[in-house]
Formats: structure tokens, sequence, C-alpha cells
């Protein structure tokens, strides 16, 4: 009971929040927001992108479904490799790598006039481009315990920005003769390719996030990120629970011990009275 009580006195030892890594959290961000961009901005112009490749009305919808899901499919079959590639050779080149990738296929995809190529260049770019997963293991390695909440938020965040960023540029952009005459002239490059500026526009983030990443990305440690997180240096929160129950437990063992010695010493001063 006495021990209880005790427990239930101890004050809870508050572990400080590690601040975030703002500079590699903006880095990680950069390029993030610009796979999403890249991702999703065709969504909005591809059944007509489809329609004007010839396809009858009926098959719209099933092809707009194979383009959209092809740089998917291709993260799909590649992820693990460029997880195994970054352990090899480092995240930074992966994720840099992968940027180059975005900003190529995102423009050769402008100049696609086929439903081939189209799916061949949106499957290549997912093959050779796995950055989101890349991604989750430089922002784990860039957080610890204390703080991973927050910095995964990050991804979140980006996720969201590319969201938005990626369908209102294709939806604006696409068809710029059609939509803007004043500006884009009839049998112009944009006329012979209706989704070449989109696809351009698109390709500026990547490309800034690219110059971004090879200035002020760095190669996290890996073996200060394991420490942190419990996984070889005793930092892991049933780690700290037992050195804090093992504390109290010598605590009451020195009062235990205290407490004897009071009654031996008051029981030896009633003996020589």
């Amino acid at each position: 009971m006495a021990g209880q009580t005790k427990m239930a006195d101890q004050p809870s030892q508050a572990v400080a929040e590690t601040p975030l890594k703002m500079k590699e959290m903006f880095v990680i961000t950069c390029i993030l927001t610009s796979e999403a961009t890249c991702y999703m901005y065709l969504f909005p112009f591809v059944p007509f992108m489809v329609r004007d490749f010839g396809i009858v009305e009926q098959d719209v919808g099933f092809y707009s479904g194979w383009i959209a899901a092809s740089f998917m499919w291709g993260q799909f079959f590649s992820s693990f490799l460029w997880g195994w590639a970054s352990d090899k050779i480092g995240i930074r080149p992966v994720l840099l790598f992968g940027l180059f990738v975005t900003i190529v296929g995102s423009t050769c995809f402008g100049f696609t006039d086929t439903l081939g190529k189209a799916m061949t260049i949106r499957l290549c770019t997912g093959l050779l481009n796995s950055n989101i997963g890349v991604a989750k293991t430089y922002i784990g390695l860039v957080s610890d315990a204390t703080n991973e909440a927050r910095a995964f938020g990050f991804m979140s965040m980006s996720w969201g920005a590319g969201s938005i960023l990626g369908p209102a540029i294709g939806g604006l952009l696409a068809q710029p003769v059609k939509n803007f005459p004043g500006i884009f002239a009839v049998d112009s490059i944009w006329d012979r390719n209706p989704y070449l500026l989109p696809s351009l526009a698109a390709a500026v983030l990547p490309l800034c996030g690219f110059i971004v990443g090879i200035f002020y990305l760095s190669e996290p440690s890996r073996d200060t990120g394991r420490r942190k997180r419990g996984r070889g240096g005793g930092g892991s929160k049933k780690q700290r629970e037992a050195k804090e129950m093992k504390h109290i437990r010598l605590e009451e063992e020195e009062e235990g011990e205290a407490g004897a010695g009071k009654e031996q010493a008051m029981h030896s001063m009633e003996e020589g009275r």
C-alpha cells in the first residue's frame, strides 16, 4: 500500500520534445509537394486527352483510369528496389534522381499523341521514382520519438498542397489555344500539343525541389535516428518507465532502511534506561 502511495505521489518525468530540424523539413516539403502535384495535375484533362487519341466514347473512362493509375503501378513494382538502393547509395541521391525523373516524365507527357505513349511515360516515371516511400524514411531519420508526430504532419500537409496545386494547374492550363485564344495562336506548338502547357507548369515544381535539394538536402544519419528512437541506445518509452520504477524502488528501500535504523536506535536507548 505504501509503495502504491509512493508511486502515485511520484511526479512523472516529462520528456522534453526535440525541436524539429526545420531546414530538413522545408526540403522534404518541397519534394513531396512537387511529387503530389505531378501525380495529380493530369486528372482534370485526361478524359479529353483520351478522346483526342481517337478512343471511342464508351472506352474513355476505362483508358483514362489506366493512364491515371500507370504512375502508381510503376511505384508498386519498384518501391522495394528503391528502398534497397537508398540503403546502399543513400537517401539523398535517390530523392534527387526521382525528382529528375519527374521533371523529364512530366515534360514528355505533354508531347504524347497516342494512348500507348501516355501509359508508357507514366509507367516509366513511376518505375524510376519512389520518392514517396523514401521520403517517409527520411522524415523518420531526421525526427525522434518526441517530435515524429509533428514531423510526419508535414507529409500530409505537402500531399494536401499538391492535391490542390496539381488539379488547378491541369484544369486551368489545358488546351490553352481553345481557352486563351488571344494569347496562344492556332497551329502553334500549343495547338499541336494541347496538354504541354500544364505539363511544363507542373514540371517547374520538381525542378524547384531539385534545385533546393542540390543545395540543402543532406544525407541523414541512420545511427542517430535509431538511437533516438530507442532501437539501440535505451531511449524507448518502456526503458524510461523501467528506469523510473527502479528509482522509486531504491528510494523505498532507503526509506525502509532508515526507518529500521531509527527503531533500533530507540530500542537501544530504552534498554540503556
